[in-house]
């Protein structure tokens, strides 16, 4: 009868003539291995069909083995937000690690007890108290974006270059015969909603060019949406490009602009600062900012795995990322 016992780290040790130190380095990935040594661990696991507990490994080292992921309650159905959770799981492939979604209406009170190794988190929330009780629970916390001025500071940030992006997408509407420009501003306390606005004002103060906010007081119905427009363009009607920051609102700004006699680009230049798969197929498509969400929650992953296994750093390290403009026919072309 054939043997039905379970393959052991020694038992790939013994196969390759090493020691079982060398072959859990091998295995893992850590420690100075060379490579050869490492390819003939690897054949010997695969030709054993060993595979590693890591349910004992974390035990012994402490660990749980998972970390947390918070979004901004309320948004996690918004594209950005799912691509961006795709981006922090991605991270952990081959890192036998899982991804815990901490719920928006889980107890602040509890945070320090949910059984995770640290945490990745993305645009906070200025006030949120579960967001201030992860923040101040004293493991490893990434944090995409800024966090608002008055929470607890997280161990590393990832952050994209919002004023850069800001002001090349206001460039470009420049070039192309923007002489007044509305930007739609949506009604959250997130950090980059500061930093892009913060840098449209100053654009237009440098560039001589009126700038007109619109703030949105909630996610709009296509009739508020409908009369937020013609308000607009009643009591600002010198404006002639608008940049549209909240997700998912660019292709009904084009209806209504439509619908109010309207024409985009030639009437009215129209960018969403935020992409998405609708804006490339309507007619004119629309021009926008891809925000790389995934790209974001795969460099906050990787970064708080790498705290985890390799200690806290000191201060709080921010890498950033430039944010990439798509031209569609939503603008007009550069005038020379």
């Amino acid at each position: 009868m054939a043997s039905t016992r379970v393959a052991t780290l020694q038992d790939v040790a013994d196969l390759c003539g090493v020691s079982r130190g060398t072959a859990s380095r091998a295995l893992t990935g850590t420690g100075r291995v060379s490579a050869e040594t490492r390819s003939r661990v690897l054949e010997a696991a695969r030709s054993l069909r060993y595979s590693t507990n890591s349910g004992a490994r974390n035990l012994r080292r402490a660990r749980a083995g998972s970390i947390g992921l918070w979004l901004p309650g309320g948004m996690n159905f918004m594209e950005y937000y799912m691509n961006f959770a795709v981006g922090v799981v991605e991270s952990t492939n081959d890192r036998e690690l899982t991804v815990s979604l901490i719920p928006a209406d889980f107890p602040a009170a509890k945070a320090g007890g949910l059984h995770v190794d640290g945490f990745v988190m993305t645009d906070v929330i200025d006030g949120d108290e579960l967001a201030r009780a992860i923040l101040g629970s004293g493991r490893p916390v990434v944090v995409s974006e800024l966090v608002p001025p008055g929470m607890p500071q997280p161990t590393a940030i990832v952050a994209a270059d919002h004023s850069t992006a800001m002001n090349g997408l206001l460039d470009r509407l420049r070039a192309g015969g923007a002489t007044s420009i509305a930007v739609i501003r949506p009604p959250v306390t997130q950090m980059w909603v500061r930093i892009a606005a913060d840098a449209a004002s100053d654009w237009a103060t440098d560039n001589h060019v009126p700038l007109t906010f619109v703030d949105l007081k909630g996610v709009p119905s296509a009739e508020e949406l409908h009369r937020t427009i013609q308000e607009l363009q009643a009591t600002h009607p010198d404006v002639d490009s608008i940049v549209c920051l909240p997700e998912g609102l660019g292709v009904g700004i084009l209806s209504t602009l439509r619908e109010l006699g309207r024409s985009v680009p030639d009437d009215i230049q129209l960018v969403s600062y935020t992409d998405s798969p609708t804006l490339p197929i309507v007619q004119p498509p629309i021009s926008a900012l891809d925000l790389r969400a995934k790209d974001a929650g795969a460099r906050a992953g990787e970064l708080l795995i790498s705290i985890i296994e390799g200690g806290e750093r000191a201060g709080t390290p921010v890498e950033t990322f430039e944010l990439i403009y798509r031209e569609r026919s939503s603008t007009s072309p550069a005038r020379k």
